[in-house]
């Protein structure tokens, strides 16, 4: 055998398997051949059409013959994917008619199939209660065995129901299997049995329960020989062909024989209709009544609040009773208007004791939607909307490409992000259809679990329950449902991706995760579930570094906490709290060990609050294996309201004391609030009246001219920030405030203040000294003194504190002062002018971004004696109104008279 023949027999073989495929890599190391040798001989079967090529990445190869007996009919040599394959098999599955085929009966049926594909036949047992529709799926399925060609085309099925015989245990015997002459008074010749009728066909045994021991022993006797043997001659054992599919209404464990059970590896159970979906008994309703409209050869108009009525009628006897409620409803309406070409049947028709189930419901029925007409030629998908979830995936991924082809980048982010989450909501929540898959939903949450939920330590990451919990979602309603990618969209999935990828660590996440699927799981994955899972990851990601005092929920369950979370996020508008799911058995050491790392991965600096579901968190803080240099509050006894509470408080940036205090007061949850037992870090605050960015800028300034030897640490801080409720206490119980420099003062009590403009002009260096006397020497303060002068240049401060062109700004805030020493008539000191470059500067950008000082200096009194100082300054002052397009406020103008006249500079 050459090495085309062999890679085909391999591919073959392979074929066996159901949808099992190798790659030209796995070919190469199964013959041990170099890779390319073997692509090479592949495309060449290919071309003598004795492969179909499958063009995904990496290409999959599969044997024609075998491809084209399975679809019956003739197929291409290239393909874009299995699914495009698949859609073209030509003929229709008989299952595909049963109501709840994808929903509620999925599972059921995919046992079905794959005991009738077993060679010889599996048997199959069918439970559920009276009128679930176990005799309809059992003739299904003898029509789908019949259809795939495992019954021949003229097999019987013949149908038995046991109860009809339960009073005479050796009657039942007798027509299930035959009898012999003289085997009992009157058989006066020998008698065959069902099992003979239904040889080379399928036997269905209703209320199988009711076989005594003795019987259900001769059915697995059957069951493990292939042999009967009639009433009467134990020893005339003859082979028949029968597939057997059983009933019951009864408890499997209590009414068979284990022996017996043991023997029919296939069980399912038809669902109660109650537990059917919404759609499903819709679906039902409409059938029944065309099948009603073809039997009478007339139009059925069923009155909206009759359909409204039969969808939320609680049917003690399930679909049986569905069915003849249905029947009386149209018999009642053809009797009251016979020769009428249209059927109306309309509230009076149902049978009373529905009315009355309905007139006693808490909530009245509205109509709501237009009557349904049904003709006799009718279809049930004509009636209901396709609310498939592949359908809704499929729309989301097309509402993304459309976004991305109209809207700028950014656009299409916030709004792809939105769509994706959306998609994700829909799957979570909208839980009518969790049995469709192949591999159960919590094997895909389990092991996505186990692969992913390392990431946090590994990749600086968090992956919490909710996250885990969207995508095996996703993936479990993808796993039956791809569809063709065209080369457009798959560009347009490269450039997506490709723009995404900003944050490295999204990249090897999504790569694991589609190698756990695809690898782990053996599910077929493609580039729009890589799109999915970069746009979906980027979405919850948020900022690592955030100043933000973080809110963590521990809870108890798989996605307890999580799910908390997430609600709260999404009421808010963003991602302010974090989440811990935890196992009912975890140890403290073990939640310490997640909090610990939470800690380091966050850069948690300015609090934490942690919430458990249950008993003290109290031996946390002890535990944690880091250095803690900030408040923890525990809270007990998390709920949705409290998680509200806090998320909003640390939306509006409140410190930890006054979001605990105004939590305490308006929820009254028990709570404890453990500072750091530490030394009080000396800092010099700086801040800025136009935001944090600004302070950040000077404060590096300032770094850069203390010594490297200094313990002094500097922080930045918005103006704003400063002025919140009961932060100034919260500084204070964290850090030895030596002094405050910045564009405005905050008066914290008892902390000295230095302006921007008194930093620069040198007029409060001394106040900036004494502050550091008791970390620095003599010769550093002499050093440090050199550094502000040299870093504090008014062309580096300008520059740093505005968005202004630092060069033009200095020349027209010249041009000015110069003005201003004309009207005074008489020159400022270089200190003054020093000041009023920066302090004109900051003015001139303020109220640029309309942020001007809303209040004057404290005690200043406009009178006649500074009414012409305050006149001079707005003259001098003018140019810049026309050249900036601004109009300067008083308040602006009492600070500058503040300056020139009463600073001590002049």
């Amino acid at each position: 055998m050459n090495v085309k023949e062999q890679l085909l027999e391999i591919i073959k073989n392979e074929q066996q398997d159901e949808d099992h495929y190798l790659t030209t890599n796995q070919l190469a190391e199964k013959i041990d051949i170099k890779r390319n040798t073997v692509s090479h001989y592949l495309n060449q079967l290919v071309k003598e059409n004795k492969l179909i090529k499958i063009n995904t990445r990496p290409a999959i190869f599969i044997d024609k013959e075998t491809a084209e007996k399975k679809a019956k009919s003739e197929l291409k040599s290239e393909y874009v994917s299995i699914q495009s394959l698949h859609s073209e098999y030509q003929h229709q599955d008989v299952f595909a008619s049963v109501i709840g085929n994808d929903k509620s009966l999925y599972s059921q049926i995919k046992k079905l199939k794959a005991a009738a594909s077993y060679p010889g036949s599996l048997p199959v047992l069918i439970n559920g209660q009276t009128g679930t529709g176990k005799s309809y799926i059992a003739r299904k399925y003898f029509d789908y065995c019949v259809a795939e060609g495992y019954i021949p085309a003229d097999g019987k099925f013949v149908s038995f129901n046991c109860a009809e015989y339960a009073d005479n245990p050796e009657l039942l015997t007798s027509t299930l299997f035959g009898y012999v002459k003289g085997a009992f008074t009157g058989a006066d010749d020998d008698h065959p049995g069902l099992f003979d009728d239904a040889d080379g066909g399928m036997l269905f045994l209703d209320e199988v329960h009711r076989l005594d021991p003795k019987g259900q022993e001769k059915l697995f006797s059957y069951l493990d020989t292939g042999m009967i043997s009639p009433l009467g001659d134990a020893g005339k054992n003859k082979k028949v062909n029968v597939r057997l599919i059983c009933a019951t209404t009864e408890n499997v464990e209590s009414n068979f024989l284990a022996t017996f059970i043991r023997r029919i590896p296939v069980q399912i159970t038809m669902p109660p209709l109650n537990e059917r979906t919404i759609n499903e008994i819709s679906a039902l309703i409409i059938y029944f009544y065309i099948e009603h409209a073809k039997k009478i050869n007339k139009a059925i108009k069923i009155n909206n609040q009759v359909f409204s009525t039969l969808t939320n009628t609680s049917f003690t006897n399930n679909i049986g009773q569905l069915k003849n409620d249905v029947l009386l409803s149209v018999a009642s309406a053809l009797e009251k208007n016979p020769q009428a070409d249209t059927v109306s049947i309309k509230l009076a028709d149902l049978p009373q004791s529905i009315l009355l189930t309905s007139a006693n419901e808490e909530e009245v029925l509205t109509p709501s939607k237009a009557d349904l007409i049904i003709r006799p030629k009718s279809n049930v998908a004509d009636f209901l909307e396709n609310q498939q979830r592949d359908s809704y995936i499929k729309k989301t991924i097309e509402k993304i490409f459309l976004l991305y082809k109209q809207e700028d980048f950014a656009n299409f982010k916030t709004k792809s992000f939105e769509a994706i989450n959306s998609l994700c909501d829909y799957l979570i929540f909208k839980k009518d259809d969790l049995n469709i898959g192949e591999l159960p939903l919590e094997l895909i949450k389990n092991m996505l679990n186990r692969k992913v939920g390392y990431l946090q330590d590994n990749l600086n990451n968090d992956f919490n329950g909710n996250i885990i919990v969207a995508i095996s979602y996703y993936f479990y309603f993808r796993q039956e449902n791809h569809w063709q990618v065209t080369i457009e969209d798959s560009k347009l999935v490269d450039e997506i991706i490709g723009k995404m990828n900003e944050a490295n660590y999204i990249k090897p996440v999504v790569q694991l995760i589609i190698d756990t699927i695809g690898n782990t799981l053996n599910l077929y994955t493609d580039e729009i579930d890589q799109l999915f899972l970069t746009i979906y990851l980027e979405s919850v990601q948020r900022e690592k570094n955030s100043d933000l005092i973080h809110c963590i929920l521990l809870a108890h369950g798989y996605s307890t906490a999580s799910s908390i979370a997430d609600t709260v996020n999404k009421i808010i508008g963003e991602p302010l709290l974090d989440s811990f799911d935890m196992p009912i058995d975890i140890k403290p050491e073990d939640i310490a060990q997640k909090v610990s790392d939470y800690i380091h991965v966050r850069h948690v600096k300015d609090g934490i609050i942690l919430m458990a579901d249950m008993g003290s968190l109290e031996k946390i803080p002890e535990l944690l294996k880091t250095e803690i240099n900030f408040p923890i509050v525990i809270f007990n006894n998390v709920s949705t309201q409290l998680a509200l509470f806090a998320a909003d408080y640390i939306k509006k940036k409140k410190p930890i004391e006054a979001m605990i205090k105004n939590m305490n007061d308006s929820i009254h949850n028990d709570y404890r609030i453990i500072y750091p037992k530490m030394i009080k870090q000396d800092v010099i605050i700086v801040c800025c009246t136009t935001g944090v960015g600004t302070a950040i800028k000077i404060k590096d300034m300032i770094k850069e001219s203390l010594p490297s030897k200094t313990k002094v640490v500097v922080k930045a801080y918005s103006y704003d920030s400063l002025k919140i409720e009961d932060q100034e206490n919260a500084i204070k119980r964290k850090y030895n405030i030596l002094t405050i420099i910045g564009t405005a003062n905050p008066e914290y009590q008892n902390i000295p203040f230095i302006s921007i403009d008194q930093l620069v002009n040198g007029s409060k260096l001394n106040v900036l000294k004494d502050v550091l006397k008791g970390d620095l020497n003599s010769h550093d303060l002499y050093e440090f003194n050199d550094s502000i002068l040299r870093n504090f240049s008014i062309e580096r401060v300008i520059n740093s504190l505005t968005i202004l062109d630092t060069k033009a700004v200095i020349k027209n805030i010249g041009t000015c002062i110069e003005r201003l020493n004309k009207c005074l008539d008489k020159r400022l000191s270089n200190q003054t002018v020093m000041s009023l470059y920066v302090h004109i500067s900051c003015m001139i950008e303020r109220i640029i971004r309309n942020q001007s000082l809303e209040n004057g200096p404290r005690d200043f009194q406009e009178d006649q004696n500074n009414k012409k100082g305050m006149a001079d300054i707005r003259m001098a002052l003018k140019p810049l109104e026309e050249i900036y397009n601004i109009k300067i406020p008083l308040t602006e103008i009492q600070y500058i008279y503040e300056l020139v006249f009463n600073s001590g500079n002049q």
